[in-house]
Parts: structure tokens; C-alpha cells; sequence
């Protein structure tokens, strides 16, 4: 009687259906991560864990169905917005060759397989050869997440995936239609017809409806959103009027508006966050909802099938792949992240699936295969998409134009009084000479009743610094913000004061909290983009004799190298210090194109490395008077590596009583250089013209914010 009450399995009730959901997009990649799984396998297999087949928690029924539809048509709408329309005209013979290609390949190996090997009839080994030559951009998402979307390689898969998955429903459409014996002239007319007006409709009448509308909401930024997701699905709607499946709408949608939504205007944030974190996420669980590991197990028979059909399905797409690289000479990284967006079978096939077995053309077995091919197709597309998608993203950074400079503003974040002096000190240490730009000091209070009062105290406590600094000829600004979290607090002033270095202390206690929602430093590196230094002084900073610098894989690459590098040099420079440079032999050669033709008298060796350790390596080497760097990166960018998960632990058991820094290099494109510009052997004269623009920059009282932190300084 008392549990009369409680919701039976399989759960539908679309509140509890919602909170599952959200809670295992919360969880499931941030679970994953730790085992370096990609975040979309995580959320399959979280699908897959609750679905029907697995221990049926939650109800295929209409809330999932809807969400997922929503979210698979924002999947397709994202792709054509963040596409940019030249691009694609400059590629469309590339798009169509490749959408031939992906689409005739598949359909080849896969009728030759169907109707000679597994005996079915013409019809139904079309239905079955078309399920093969369709795709869903699943992967996607990484391609954004790296950066790559307007790459070459991104760009003719996307196009190629409008064509293939067109030409498959076309099909769909013919076979449906014969099997029923309504084939007739008529039934092309109506599909080209119907087509061309619906592409007219929407890449001509989209953008114009879109422009008056702009125009006479200009900053009404809700409604602007609520226009485009009501642009988004009604193209949807009117796609499936058209006789055409919604992601082909959805698709021509946001490249009709990619040319009038800037890709860093706060629409374009808004469009992205919310795609990225609700509809498309609760897309990838229901696919994972479908499939069904049981078809292994109907005996040996149903086993070889799926393994067929699943090996015909990746090894045909590979092959369109590797034909598109012969044909025009693309990379073999480029190839692989091709082949890793357009393996992954989803949407699409389930479509040609239910139509062929509602017509009577196939049956549970080819159901069946086809949920395997959703499986494995998906695992194998993202894992390909991540691990190329990083190589091709290094690829490209090395094409990006060279960047200028911006004046230094450094911000030193404090809480603690016991550290305050030596955070000071390094950040004096460290600035560019002869700038006139003060070091900004700040304090982030707790936003409750005794906020002022917190205030007006850290503001006593600082007048020390104060003079400290002043000793030093050196102006402090003190900046004081209440916000709900030290993060938050610390974030908005970067924004506001143009920061970009932070200096922060270094808080080596690793808590439950922590590990599973990062500490301060993390949550702080993760919302910023400027360069970040924790630092970390047990001993005084002028005793050090030597500076060892742990450098990773493809730090070179990165946009804020020439800048850390700087940094370091002059650091040596002014501690009279030797440098030691622990890492990679190419990475080595941009230093020395960089620092060893400075007129300097810093003594600098090199070590390579390799280790997966390097931190406890190090530290056999390091003693009391060095000054150890660690130069890291954010998670997902380039020169990422393994060994930073577990940094903090490494540096807290080995450098307990000796001095270090770790270094998060800025990524945003403020650089005084772009890292492209030596690696293509830029001139060092054009390496130090750069560096003294940098230096040398502007009269900063022209664009110094003094004027409006006189209201913040306490």
C-alpha cells in the first residue's frame, strides 16, 4: 500500500522523463572524460544504459521523440550557421564530388552485398544498399568544439551530406512509390519542382524576412532567438511539405542565416549554448535508446548478418573517403576526419529502415543490422573526429594571419594576506618595461548583508601592498567586486578591465568538491581565454639560479606561445638566471628562433623530453634555488596533455618547499604574433619589429580605464 503511489518502469511522466535526461547530460560526459572517452559516446551509452534494451528506465514515448526530433534538426541547423556560405560555393565541385561519392560507393558495395550474397530482391536490395550510403553528422560537435568547422576538409562533408542524404530519400521516395505502383512521370515532376521551390523559399526568402525583422528588433535579443528557432522548424515543416525529410530544411535554414548572425555575437552565444547543452545532448541519448546488443545473441546466423552489414558500412564509407583524398589530394588527416564525420549512421538510416519494413521489404533481421551499424558507426566516427579533428586543428592554426599586440594589464586576484606580497612581487617581476599600466589588485567579496563591511576591511588590509609596490615605483589599482562566486567575481573584471595576464596563488589542497566541480583555478581557466600563471613562492624570488621549463607537445602551435616566451625571458633577464627548456626537438627550434637572437647574455640549454611524467622527473633534478614552469594547457586545446589531470598531486608531493609556476597560455587571437608566423619560418627581424610594437605600444593613457575604476577603487 505504501509504495501504491510510486511511477512503474518504464517511466513517462515528462517531468521525471526531463530530470533524467538533464541529469545525465550533466553527469555522463564529465564521467566519461575521466576515462578518456568523448562526451558523445558518453551520452550514447547513457542512451543505451536507460533505454528499452537496457534496464528500461525511461519510455521511448512522445516527450523523448520530441526532443530528440528538435534536437537532431538544431544538430543540422548549427552545421549550415556556422558553415559560411562562400566557403561552400568556393567547394561546391569538391561538395558534389563527394556527395556522389559517399552516396554511389555505399550504394554499390551494398546492393552487390545484398542482393548477390544475401539474395534479395532488386527493390529491397536498393532500400538496403541506400541505408549505407546515408550519414548523420553526429561527430559535429567535436568539429566545433576544435574549431575546424570552416575548414576544407568540414566544409565538403557537410555540403556532401546535404546531397547524400537528399539523394537517399529521393530514393526512399522512388521505392516507396514503385512498390505501391504509383511510379510515374508525374511522381519526378512533383519531387523536382516541390524541391527547387522549397531551396528557392528558403536561401532567398529566409534572409530577407530576417533582415527587416533585425532591423526592427535591434536589441530585442530574446525575441531575435525565439525568431530563429521559430525560422528553424517552420523550415523543418515546410521541408516535410516539400516531400524532403526536416534536416535537409533545417540544414538550408542556418546557412541562410550564417551570413547575418556573426559567429561572436551574443545571438550566435545563445543559438550555440542552448543546442549544444539541452536539444542536441538528449538527441545523442535517444539514439543510444535504439539500440539493442540482445540481436547478438539470436544465434550465430544474426551475428555474421550485423557484422556484415556493419563492415560493409564502414569499409564503404572509408572508401569514399580515401577516393576524395586521391582525387584531391588531401592529407591523410584530412581524409580521417572526413571519413569520422561521415561514418556515423544515425537519423537517416532508422528513417530507410521503417519505411522498408513497413512496405514489407525487409525484416527483423535487417532492423536489426542496422541498429549495429548505429552502434558501432557512432563509437568509430567519434573517436576518429576527436583524435584527427586535433591534428587537422593544429593543421590549421598554422595558416591563421599574424595577430598585434594589446597593452598588458595584469590582474592579481587576493584573499589570502600571507601570499599577497609574493603574488605582488612576481607580477612586478614579470611586467613588460617601462609600461605605465598599474597592476590591478582585486578582491572578490561574498554578495550577502556584510559585503561593504568586507570591503572596507580587505581595502585596510591592502595598504601595505599598496606601499610595497610603491617601493618598487610600481601603481597598484585595487578593484573590489561582490559577486556569488570567486570565479564569477574574477571573470567579469578581466572583462571589464581588459586584463590579459592573472596571476594567482597556488592552492594545492585537492578536496571531494573539487574533483568533481574543479576548483577555483580550474573554473577560472575554463571561463577565460587570457593567460593565466599559479604561482606558487616558497622561497624569495631574487635567490633563484636557474629556471626550468616543462613544455609540452605543440606548445609551439598555440596562440599565446611568443607571449609565455617573453615572459620567461624576461623573468631570467631580471633574476639573472639560467634557462633550461625541457621538451619537444621542434618546439626547441621556435625558442631558439625566438630568444637566441635577442641581444641577451642568458645562458640557455635544452633538454628533450618525451616522458610521460616529466613533472616527477623533473623534480630529481630541481632543487631549492631553481624556479620551476610548468607550462600547461586548457582542456581541448592543442598541446593538452595527459599528465595535467593529475598535475596538482605531482607538484604538491614533489615541489613541496621549492618554487614553481603553472602557465595556461592565452588562447584568444591578442597575440603580438601569431604562432604560424614562425612556424613558417617568419624572419627574426619581423619576430622583433613585432616584439617591440608589442613592447612599445601606443601611449596606454590613451586606452587606460583609470577613469572608470576611480568609482571602483575602494
Amino acid at each position: 500500500m505504501l509504495f501504491d503511489n510510486l511511477p512503474k518502469l518504464p517511466l513517462n511522466e515528462p517531468v521525471i522523463v526531463f530530470t533524467i535526461l538533464i541529469t545525465i547530460i550533466l553527469i555522463a560526459p564529465i564521467a566519461f572524460r575521466k576515462f578518456r572517452i568523448p562526451g558523445i559516446v558518453g551520452l550514447i551509452i547513457a542512451g543505451m544504459l536507460i533505454g528499452p534494451h537496457g534496464i528500461n528506465l525511461v519510455e521511448s514515448g512522445e516527450s523523448v521523440k520530441l526532443l530528440s526530433t528538435a534536437g537532431l534538426l538544431y544538430l543540422m541547423f548549427l552545421a549550415g550557421l556556422e558553415l559560411n556560405s562562400r566557403d561552400l560555393l568556393r567547394n561546391k565541385n569538391k561538395s558534389l564530388a563527394f556527395g556522389a561519392l559517399t552516396f554511389f560507393i555505399p550504394l554499390v558495395f551494398g546492393f552487390f552485398v545484398a542482393h548477390f550474397l544475401l539474395s534479395y530482391n532488386l527493390l529491397a536490395s536498393l532500400l538496403i544498399a541506400s541505408m549505407f550510403s546515408t550519414h548523420t553528422l553526429i561527430s559535429y560537435p567535436i568539429a566545433s568544439r576544435l574549431g575546424i568547422t570552416r575548414s576544407e576538409a568540414v566544409t565538403i562533408t557537410i555540403g556532401g551530406t546535404i546531397i547524400t542524404d537528399t539523394a537517399v530519400l529521393v530514393m526512399l521516395a522512388f521505392i516507396s512509390a514503385a512498390t505501391q505502383g504509383s511510379f510515374t512521370v508525374m511522381f519526378w515532376i512533383r519531387i523536382v519542382l516541390s524541391i527547387s521551390a522549397f531551396s528557392f523559399l528558403i536561401l532567398w526568402g529566409v534572409p530577407k524576412i530576417s533582415i527587416w525583422f533585425f532591423k526592427n528588433l535591434e536589441g530585442e535579443s530574446g525575441s531575435q532567438y525565439i525568431f530563429v528557432l521559430a525560422i528553424l522548424f517552420i523550415s523543418g515543416l515546410l521541408a516535410r511539405v516539400a516531400g524532403i525529410e526536416p534536416i535537409i530544411g533545417a540544414f538550408l535554414a542556418g546557412l541562410a542565416l550564417s551570413s547575418l548572425i556573426p559567429p561572436t555575437s551574443a545571438l550566435m552565444n545563445r543559438i550555440s549554448f542552448i543546442g549544444n547543452n539541452l536539444f542536441i545532448p538528449v538527441f545523442l541519448i535517444s539514439v543510444g535508446m535504439i539500440v539493442d546488443f540482445s540481436v547478438l545473441f539470436n544465434g550465430f546466423g544474426a551475428l555474421i548478418f550485423a557484422v556484415t552489414m556493419v563492415v560493409v558500412a564502414i569499409a564503404s564509407k572509408f572508401a569514399a573517403a580515401w577516393v576524395m583524398q586521391v582525387i584531391f589530394k588531401y592529407t591523410n588527416t584530412e581524409r580521417q576526419v572526413i571519413f569520422g564525420l561521415s561514418v556515423s549512421h544515425a537519423a537517416a538510416i532508422i528513417a530507410v529502415v521503417i519505411v522498408g519494413y513497413n512496405l514489407k521489404l525487409i525484416g527483423l533481421d535487417v532492423l536489426n543490422g542496422a541498429i549495429m551499424i548505429i552502434l558501432v558507426s557512432c563509437f568509430i566516427g567519434s573517436f576518429v573526429t576527436e583524435r584527427y579533428g586535433r591534428k587537422l586543428a593544429v593543421a590549421e592554426a598554422e595558416k591563421a594571419p599574424a595577430k598585434t599586440g594589446m597593452p598588458e594589464r595584469i590582474l592579481v586576484p587576493v584573499s589570502n594576506p600571507a601570499t599577497i606580497e609574493g603574488l605582488i612581487d612576481f607580477a612586478i617581476l614579470v611586467r613588460e618595461k617601462n609600461t605605465e599600466q598599474p597592476v590591478y589588485m582585486l578582491s572578490v567579496v561574498p554578495d550577502d548583508a556584510f559585503a561593504e563591511d568586507q570591503i572596507l576591511k580587505n581595502n585596510k588590509m591592502f595598504e601595505s601592498v599598496i606601499s610595497h609596490a610603491a617601493a618598487a615605483d610600481t601603481q597598484l589599482a585595487l578593484v573590489s567586486r561582490v559577486d556569488l562566486n570567486v570565479p564569477n567575481g574574477i571573470s567579469r573584471a578581466v572583462k571589464e578591465l581588459m586584463i590579459n595576464k592573472i596571476v594567482l596563488g597556488w592552492n594545492g589542497k585537492i578536496t571531494t568538491t573539487n574533483f568533481f566541480f574543479g576548483s577555483i583555478i580550474e573554473n577560472l581557466i575554463g571561463s577565460t581565454e587570457q593567460m593565466v600563471m599559479v604561482v606558487k613562492i616558497s622561497n624569495p624570488i631574487n635567490t633563484t639560479i636557474r629556471i626550468i621549463v616543462s613544455i609540452p607537445e605543440n606548445a609551439e602551435r598555440e596562440a599565446g606561445f611568443l607571449t609565455w616566451l617573453n615572459m620567461i625571458k624576461i623573468m631570467a633577464s631580471r633574476t639573472s638566471a639560467s634557462l633550461l627548456f625541457s621538451g619537444y626537438e621542434k618546439t626547441h627550434s621556435e625558442i631558439r628562433n625566438f630568444l637566441e637572437t635577442e641581444d641577451t647574455n642568458i645562458k640557455i640549454e635544452y633538454q628533450t623530453s618525451h616522458s610521460a611524467h616529466p613533472i616527477i622527473d623533473q623534480s630529481r633534478i630541481a632543487n631549492i634555488q631553481d624556479f620551476y614552469v610548468v607550462i600547461a594547457a586548457r582542456r581541448r586545446t592543442l598541446s593538452h596533455e595527459h599528465y595535467f589531470e593529475h598535475m596538482p598531486r605531482d607538484l604538491a608531493r614533489h615541489f613541496e618547499n621549492k618554487n614553481f609556476i603553472i602557465i595556461y597560455p592565452e588562447q584568444r587571437a591578442v597575440e603580438l604574433q601569431s604562432l604560424s608566423s614562425s612556424l613558417d619560418g617568419l624572419e627574426i627581424s619581423a619576430i622583433k619589429e613585432n616584439l617591440e610594437r608589442y613592447t612599445n605600444l601606443t601611449n596606454p593613457k590613451r586606452n587606460s580605464p583609470d577613469s572608470r575604476h576611480n568609482s571602483l577603487t575602494e
